[in-house]
């Protein structure tokens, strides 16, 4: 899975750089998906399949990330943690989520 996660991290930041949206909600979702999968649970997986989340996800980034440089930013963190076995890795994960849906 960390694998994984690094190589749409990456992707990701090719998407900052190209100025990318497409590739941005490309990666972004291939990388939630990823966590969502190492879960192991198919009936999680299947609910959030079905939830729309590409075009959630283009949402947010053109609403609440001006900047694409700083959503392939906000997934650094979240791969650091999963390298290091960080048990606060959920929480992070929790805020990240979160962070994309300020309620202001």
């Amino acid at each position: 899975c960390v694998e994984a996660l690094r190589t749409h991290l990456t992707g990701l930041r090719q998407a900052a750089a190209a100025s990318s949206v497409a590739d941005q909600v490309h990666h972004g979702v291939a990388f939630h998906r990823e966590i969502v999968k190492a879960s192991g649970n198919d009936v999680l997986l299947a609910v959030w399949e079905s939830l729309g989340i590409e075009v959630w996800t283009h949402l947010s980034i053109r609403l609440f990330r001006m900047r694409l440089c700083e959503n392939a930013a906000d997934h650094e963190l979240l791969v650091a943690a999963f390298e290091r076995g960080d048990p606060d890795a959920g929480a992070l994960l929790r805020d990240h989520i979160l962070g994309y849906a300020p309620l202001d």
